[in-house]
Parts: structure tokens; sequence; C-alpha cells
């Protein structure tokens, strides 16, 4: 029988049949330079500075060493309730990510902590490229505990009581904590879970690039 968190956040999504947030669908478009995109209405306003909407290949590879990426799909779906950004990757060094994909996201038998090329994420529709405060003179603490980490299993945080795992947001967070930074995400009591998509919400999350398939 599906414990009562689940149950809670099936009837919401049947019931509401609205996505997270209230954004169903992406369409960024370019603003003069010079303006500060806020990450905060980022999937709301959907405007970027020119110059900072790139192709998803380019934007990860611009993105630098420690910082977050929200992985979105065009379109919300009720496949994927988690909101239109529903996973969380970081970039751990030039051509390499550590993540915390789901057991269909990361292969049947893959799901959980791993360092994975970045290419992994070429095919999706939209990449964010946040800067969550992790500075240069960090990178070898950030790595350091992602080695620890490797291989934790994947739980979804808030729908499942046992101990032992991490989801992607939680995953990201630890990274955050073993630095002494702050969350990169907030717990939604309204879904019972960490949001990918939330991370935008955090106070000094700051956008660096956004990229769309095709951009």
């Amino acid at each position: 029988m599906p414990r009562p968190a689940l149950v809670s956040l099936l009837l919401a999504v049947t019931l509401c049949a609205c996505a997270p947030g209230g954004v169903r669908e992406l369409h960024f478009r370019p603003e003069p330079a010079g303006s500060e995109p806020v990450a905060a209405r980022l999937l709301t306003e959907q405007r970027v500075p020119e110059g900072r909407l790139l192709s998803v290949k380019e934007a990860v590879a611009r993105a630098p060493a420690g910082s977050l990426l929200v992985v979105c799909g065009a379109r919300w779906q009720l496949s994927r309730p988690w909101g239109l950004c529903s996973h969380l990757s970081r970039k751990l060094a030039p051509g390499l990510l550590t993540e915390a994909p789901g057991i269909f996201g990361g292969g049947l038998l893959n799901g959980g902590v791993q360092t994975v090329p970045e290419t992994r994420l070429e095919k999706r529709d939209v990449v964010i490229v946040l800067d969550v405060g992790v500075r240069e003179d960090q990178l070898p603490a950030l790595r350091a505990e992602a080695a620890r980490l490797s291989g934790t299993p994947y739980r979804v945080a808030g729908l499942l009581d046992r101990d032992g795992g991490l989801d992607c947001a939680t995953y990201q967070n630890a990274l955050q904590r073993a630095l002494g930074l702050p969350d990169a995400v907030p717990f939604n009591s309204l879904w019972n879970l960490y949001l990918p998509q939330d991370a935008l919400k955090m106070p000094g999350a700051r956008v660096l690039w956004v990229g769309v398939r095709g951009g």
C-alpha cells in the first residue's frame, strides 16, 4: 500500500493537474545584454540577457567547476510530477559532472551518486547553470566529498522513510554542507519533497548561463 506521503503527492497531482510553480512550458527569449536575471523569477519571466542564452552543450561546457546545473524539460508532463525541472547535477571538473540520478535516470542498476561525463546532458531540453557560492579553493573539498559519497543509493527524500540514500537534490545539499555553505535546495513542505527547481528560489543563487536544446 502506498505510504501517506506518496498518496498525498499523487492526490495533489491528480486533483490540481498543475506543475509545481504553475509554469507548464519553457520558451526562453533573449533580452538586451547588461541586465541580471533573477533566479527566482527565471521560470516565470523566461527572459535571459543576450550572450547568456546558449545551447545546452555550450552552457554545460562553460559552467565553472562547483556550479549547480538545473535540468529541465520544455514542457511539464504528468510522468514528471516534480515540475519542469526534475533533475540536478553539478560540474565537478572539466568534462565531468557529479549527480544522484534515479534508477531509470542512471540506468536500471546504476541509480545513486556517481560521476558522469558532461555529455550526459546534451540531449536535455534546458540546463540552467547556477553559481551557488562554491569558490575555487573549495573545489578539492568538493571533489573529496563527491568521492566519499560515490555509490550512495538513490532514495526520494520525503516519500520514503528508510535511511541511507540521497536523491538528486539532497545529494547537492550534502555537498554544500561539506563546504560550510547553505543548502542549494530548500525543503518544499507543500509537496513534502526537495523539488529540484526550487534551487532557483534559494537566496544567493545566481544565473550564469541558460542552455536550450538547439539554441
